[in-house]
This record gives C-alpha cells, structure tokens and sequence, in this order.
C-alpha cells in the first residue's frame, strides 16, 4: 500500500480529513491591533487593516513550517502512548 492509500484509509476510521487543526483567523489579528493601539485603532483605514492583515499571512507564511509542528505533537503522542 502507497502513504496516501494507508492515509485514506486511517481518515476513513476517523471522516475528518479536512478538519482544521489550527488557524488564524481575520478576527484574531484585529484584537491584537486593538491590544497593542487600544482606542487610537478606531482611527485606522481599512488599507491599514488589510495591510496588517497581509503582512501577518507573510509572516506566517515564511516562519511556520507546519511539518516542524506536527513533528513535535507526534513525538508527544508517541512518548503518551509508550507510557
């Protein structure tokens, strides 16, 4: 059997392929903004904020490998079960 074959058939144990692990969402970066310029972010543009919003998906586009994430949860659940 091929990787994706036994993956297929590990997902139709569970029928949960798609299911989102982790995210950020628009509403998330905005309660940030409000954080960090409190009342002073009510005067920002909405090219302010589509500019954050761009630059917060760069960021996490060139700094999350999400291989590295899955690894470290794996190596987790391994170390849970062996125990």
């Amino acid at each position: 059997m091929t990787n994706r074959e036994i993956a297929a058939l590990l997902n139709s144990r569970m029928g949960k392929e798609s299911e989102v692990i982790f995210e950020i969402t628009l509403r998330d970066v905005l309660s940030e903004i409000v954080k960090r310029f409190r009342e002073e972010a009510l005067s920002l543009s909405e090219d302010d904020l589509q500019m954050a919003r761009e630059e917060v998906k760069d960021a996490v586009a060139h700094n999350l490998d999400p291989r590295e994430y899955i690894d470290m949860g794996l190596d987790s659940w391994e170390i849970a079960r062996a125990l």
